[in-house]
């Protein structure tokens, strides 16, 4: 009674805007977004292909591709800078994307003083303390540790924010044989109670905190003991998780569309689109992991969120369904047309062309003879493509000059 006293505290719907608001999004209900995830520690080098330790620059230049990419909807900082020291990590990882990207910004914190710093960051960003409040761009994550245990640090790191008033996700990750019972069911069950047990904590500290109800949970492989990221049942596990979150009134934050591949091909492929179709159809609210990440989520390609950008299109697509009325049923245009006839110089195929189908920019749909003429290039090959214009050309919004200057002047540690 009362866990499901304070949980009842909780926001049923969140919503977490963009500096420029055309990217905010409310979460609750079945509504679906998806994004990027993280924190990696290397990234594919786009120029050689070859792994190395990720960089701050890394960070920003990942910002400024998901910005430009229109199916994903929020930027979850992906990368650790690996030149920087802990201390000064949170304000330069959230700074870096920030900067790059009019969508929302959430991440994981390292500090206390890391996040009161990040939040006065935002708060300048914003013109002050209510306005951030009144239009959130950033948010944190913080994370109940499997099996049931909340360490000191993040419990620290919980409160801090949750007394801030700043959205928080707080996730859980058992993994089925190793920090959770071996079935999904106990799996659920589980982070169900991890999640819920800082949720309720959240509210203790200020009734009304906004929370996502958040579920990392995966399978451990049992050959192994590793971590995995791409199994079908991480994308089952995560579909129930939105069904639990569901019945609590809270929005949701989810995973899926993770690979185990150690490369953007046709193993990343399957893997991404199967979870991420999975838990989109379960009215998951904000799924994150979905673009970017591969090798057990430890990387980060930059084409890969370019043909992430399309699974996760194609999965939005999916969740659109089929709409039925007299209109898109179109009887009427099928009696006018009649046997033997086309609908290609129809009125009614000009209105819904270009919303019933959804059109991917990376997967080749030409004949064998024009793709070969065009270099026989395979997906990947076409994605690098794209995201080296993306990332020549894309200016993302800036912040004002002024505004800049007083952040660099005013934040300790920025780079």
């Amino acid at each position: 009674e009362v866990v499901e006293e304070l949980i009842a505290r909780a926001p049923s719907e969140v919503t977490l805007c963009g500096r420029d608001s055309t990217w905010d999004i409310t979460l609750g209900d079945a509504r679906v977004y998806l994004g990027t995830g993280g924190t990696a520690l290397n990234v594919l080098d786009l120029d050689t292909g070859e792994k190395r330790p990720s960089t701050l620059q890394d960070v920003a230049q990942a910002a400024r591709l998901v910005d430009a990419l229109d199916n994903i909807h929020f930027f979850v900082l992906p990368l650790y800078p690996n030149e920087l020291r802990k201390e000064v990590v949170d304000v330069n990882r959230f700074f870096a994307g920030i900067s790059n990207t009019s969508k929302h910004v959430m991440g994981g914190i390292y500090t206390k003083e890391g996040a009161v710093e990040v939040i006065r960051m935002a708060e300048i960003i914003a013109g002050g303390p209510d306005r951030l409040r009144e239009r959130p761009f950033i948010s944190m994550i913080t994370c109940v540790m499997s099996p049931l245990k909340m360490d000191n640090l993040y419990t620290e790191l919980l409160i801090t924010v949750a007394e801030s008033g700043i959205p928080l996700a707080i996730p859980a990750e058992p993994q089925c044989g190793s920090t959770s019972p071996v079935t999904l069911a106990a799996n659920v069950a589980q982070m169900n109670a991890e999640t819920l047990s800082g949720i309720a904590l959240a509210q203790i500290v200020n009734p009304g905190t906004p929370v996502l109800y958040g579920s990392v949970a995966t399978v451990s492989d049992m050959r192994t003991m590793s971590y995995l990221s791409g199994a079908v049942e991480m994308g089952l596990i995560n579909a129930a998780g939105a069904q639990m979150a569901q019945r609590y009134g809270i929005p949701y934050y989810a995973t899926a569309g993770m690979s185990d591949s150690k490369v953007p091909d046709v193993q990343a492929g399957y893997e991404k689109a199967m979870t991420a179709v999975m838990v989109a159809l379960a009215g998951a609210n904000y799924i994150h992991d979905a673009a970017g990440l591969l090798e057990f989520a430890m990387t980060v390609s930059y084409e890969q969120y370019v043909i992430d950008n399309e699974i996760v299109g194609m999965a939005l697509r999916a969740v659109k369904g089929i709409a039925v009325c007299k209109e898109t049923l179109a009887c009427d245009v099928i009696a006018r047309v009649g046997p033997g006839g086309h609908f290609l110089a129809e009125d009614h195929t000009v209105r819904h062309m270009r919303s019933e189908f959804f059109y991917p920019q990376v997967a080749d749909r030409n004949n064998r003879s024009t793709w070969e003429k065009e270099g026989s290039l395979d997906a990947r090959a076409r994605a690098r493509d794209i995201a080296r214009q993306l990332l020549s050309e894309h200016e993302p919004l800036a912040i004002p000059e002024d505004v800049y200057t007083r952040v660099k002047e005013t934040i300790k540690g920025l780079a």
